[in-house]
């Protein structure tokens, strides 16, 4: 007899369980603390009711500690998009509850067994969520940076006329800054007002450079762990090791794509078909896929510039599907860009899987 199937729906302070039979009836549906006391008590329900295989939404996020726990008790925990979940919901016409949701990621895995591996990096490689907690570093200081920035390009504009003129009035905030630094306040009639911003514009130029020092600290790191780790994406022209720690983390573990074009779909790089009346042939018309990770999309769109502009390969490419003729395709340049866009993608995941693959051939013998 087939086991009953959990699906989970993780918030801040608690975790919903709802499960379901083969048929996808509602068998139980408890909610536990979001901690060790509640995983235990979680984990203790599922084997009572002899579940093997359980859902998890958002295991990357609220439900990565609970998916570690999951994983560590040796059941079969599987990602559950949230699109999923709410797919389910809505076939049924049901609120928006966190029962709900958690029989809705239930149903979705008894529909889709074969669905990926929860994302919880600690499960999936120690050294690639090491990569991600350094990332996320950086992305914060980076982003404190451009506030603090936006915040100066404000004030620099109130500084007093006389100063002002002294500045450029176009190019990088930073360099009106450094243009700033030489200037002595002494040598200006300032109001009080003035004379203050004057100084308190000038403090900043030090904080500026010690938060550009940590980010390239923070770089450098990153680039030791992607050596570390064994990844060839950098190899990729266009993928620096920012683009090649973004796509370690947000992808985890590759294996979880069992083709090409399931990436692409995931990434949002495949085209969506758009057509009618064509029976069993294939689709004619296709759009752009407005869906899928962005991040990972935004990733491949700026590697497909760099080459587009650096890579003679890439140039080739671009121009045999903009071309005219009979053995081109001509493609308009933003379809040749998003066919490009899928080229690249299909390296990418051939990359990584290589890299996987590798790196376990690695484990399995000094294992």
């Amino acid at each position: 007899m087939a086991s009953p199937v959990a699906g989970i729906d993780p918030h801040q302070d608690t975790f919903t369980v709802g499960i379901v039979d083969t048929n996808g009836v509602e068998v139980v549906v408890e909610t536990f603390e979001n901690n060790s006391v509640g995983f235990i008590a979680a984990i203790d329900s599922l084997n009572t009711h002899r579940v093997q295989q359980v859902g998890v939404e958002g295991s990357g996020k609220w439900g990565e500690h609970v998916s570690i726990a999951l994983v560590a008790a040796r059941f079969d925990a599987r990602e559950v998009p949230p699109t999923r979940t709410a797919a389910q919901r809505r076939s049924r016409r049901l609120d928006k509850t966190d029962a709900v949701d958690a029989l809705s990621a239930a149903r979705a895995l008894l529909a889709e067994p074969t669905l990926g591996p929860v994302q919880a990096l600690e499960v999936f490689d120690p050294v690639v969520a090491e990569i991600e907690a350094v990332l996320h570093h950086r992305k914060a200081l980076v982003a404190s940076r451009t506030l603090m920035l936006h915040h100066v390009g404000d004030q620099i504009t109130r500084l007093p006329t006389v100063v002002r003129d002294q500045l450029t009035t176009t190019g990088k905030i930073e360099s009106r800054l450094r243009r700033l630094e030489q200037l002595n306040p002494d040598d200006f009639e300032l109001t009080p007002a003035g004379r203050y911003r004057f100084e308190w514009l000038r403090e900043i130029i030090d904080r500026d450079r010690q938060a550009r020092r940590e980010i390239r600290a923070l770089e450098r790191k990153i680039d030791r762990l992607l050596d570390a780790h064994g990844t060839t994406l950098r190899d990729e022209d266009g993928v620096g090791p920012i683009a090649a720690a973004t796509l370690l983390c947000e992808v985890g573990d590759p294996n979880r794509f069992a083709t090409e074009s399931k990436f692409a779909r995931w990434c949002g790089t495949g085209a969506v078909a758009l057509s009618s009346g064509e029976g069993s042939g294939m689709p004619v018309r296709h759009r752009l896929d407005f869906r899928g990770n962005r991040t990972v999309n935004s990733m491949i769109y700026i590697a497909s510039i760099t080459q587009a502009r650096d890579q003679p390969e890439a140039k080739a490419y671009l121009a045999r599907k903009t071309a005219e003729g009979k053995t081109a395709e001509g493609k308009t340049r933003r379809e040749a860009r998003r066919a490009h866009k899928r080229h690249l993608s299909n390296r990418i995941i051939r990359r990584m899987w290589r890299d996987e693959k590798a790196r376990n051939q690695v484990i399995t013998r000094a294992a």
